[in-house]
């Protein structure tokens, strides 16, 4: 226990909070630990997912929330601008009157920059999860590895994102690679159960499903996003005896064309559903019972092949990513995304794909979340502020120095 250790974990969308759940858990076991929820969390559009949170961790006293209701529905450049700005004087307020030793976070999304850019110029050491990974089609490639210049700890999912770190210039002793911490809910079958399902969002799992995440692919300049969202959406009308169950996209640019369109699309055919949010344990269920999932999603390429499922993944977002080999990539052709939905319904590829290795699980154990708080702890107690905070570029790479905090914990 290292109750006199006070960090903050911060969640800005459905997309962290569901991977950090069991780190936030284990950190409270062991730290002082404020949740700071900020972004979309906060948005109707969305779920308000805020609620959510709260009701996680009600019988968590000694896990504080503390809300940055900064997040407006924009998704225009302006608008982004001003959800950021409004949510950095929230954040420097309440850094100003509050001390911790760390702030832990999670991805890549642009609402991030909302605290922990204030955090970054408090003073306060950061500790970035899933740093490394590469998108190409989209701006969260950039937002990525901003972050990773301004962390002082490194949690990469493989050994291949640990190198994008260090060729960064990061000191490799930072550097740990745990996995990807949502992947642990799987290991522990942490999901709802088919009547769940089926009760709250009217999702029968029972029947044959097609899983769709799709978000706008905001570097892909050659394919407009209604474009990109259309060729999906005529793909599916071919697919009418399967229920397809969609999913929100992001509060990102262009996603309001997205929406627009899978709205239609489900009005116009009974084999369809939307929901905006399903909440990780959900979301999980669902995706264990589906024949497969297409998009763009990450969640496609890092959660799906634990659960032996099929990923489709459509267009230039996730461009360069890892991913298992079941998982197809294709262009936005109707006929490619058509033929790779036929090849991954076959008994044959349903087969295959629950044989393939998940890069994002090296350790297969359900113990990367207690991996990234071992490591903290080992940061936090043997290491001064100072020598977090004041980092050098580094031009050599040794995977030696790996893990270091893990292999030195205390």
């Amino acid at each position: 226990m290292s109750k006199n250790i006070r960090i903050a974990i911060l969640t800005t969308a459905r997309s962290d909070f569901g991977p950090l759940k069991r780190v936030i858990r284990i950190a409270a076991a062991r730290f002082d630990v404020d949740l700071l929820v900020a972004g979309a969390h906060f948005l109707c559009s969305r779920g308000e997912t805020f609620h959510e949170i709260e009701r996680e961790f009600a019988a968590c006293p000694s896990i504080r929330i503390v809300p940055l209701d900064g997040m407006n529905e924009s998704t225009t450049p302006a608008g982004q601008v001003k959800t950021l700005a409004k949510n950095q004087l929230q954040a420097s307020q309440w850094f100003e009157n509050n001390h911790y030793d760390l702030l832990l976070f999670l991805g890549d999304r642009w609402e991030l920059w909302g605290v922990t850019l204030a955090a970054f110029m408090h003073g306060i050491p950061l500790a970035h999860i899933s740093g490394g990974e590469i998108t190409e089609g989209v701006i969260d490639d950039c937002v990525r590895h901003a972050h990773t210049k301004m962390a002082s700890l490194h949690f990469a999912a493989t050994n291949e994102y640990a190198r994008n770190i260090s060729l960064m210039g990061e000191e490799d002793w930072r550097i740990s690679v745990v996995g990807e911490c949502g992947i642990d809910q799987i290991h522990d079958a942490e999901m709802a159960t088919p009547k769940e399902v089926k009760e709250q969002f009217q999702v029968d799992l029972e029947r044959e499903i097609i899983l769709v995440t799709f978000h706008p692919s905001t570097l892909d300049f050659k394919t407009p996003i209604s474009a990109q969202i259309g060729a999906l959406l005529k793909a599916l009308s071919h697919f009418s005896r399967y229920q397809i169950v969609f999913t929100a996209p992001g509060m990102e640019q262009g996603s309001e064309i997205v929406l627009e369109a899978i709205r239609h699309f489900v009005a116009e055919h009974a084999n369809a559903i939307f929901v905006d949010h399903f909440g990780s344990r959900n979301y999980l269920a669902v995706m264990k019972y589906s024949k497969l999932i297409v998009g763009n999603s990450s969640s496609g390429l890092v959660e799906a092949s634990s659960l032996g499922i099929p990923a489709i993944n459509v267009g230039q977002r996730q461009k360069n990513r890892l991913a298992a080999d079941s998982a197809q990539h294709v262009s936005y052709s109707l006929a490619e995304i058509c033929a790779a939905v036929e090849r991954a319904l076959t008994d044959d590829y349903q087969d295959y794909a629950r044989r393939c290795v998940n890069p994002y699980d090296p350790y297969r154990d359900g113990k990367n979340s207690l991996r990234i708080v071992d490591a903290l702890e080992s940061a936090l107690i043997n290491l001064p502020r100072e020598i977090l905070r004041v980092k050098k570029f580094d031009t050599q790479v040794d995977p030696e120095k790996w893990n270091h905090l893990l292999k030195e914990r205390v």
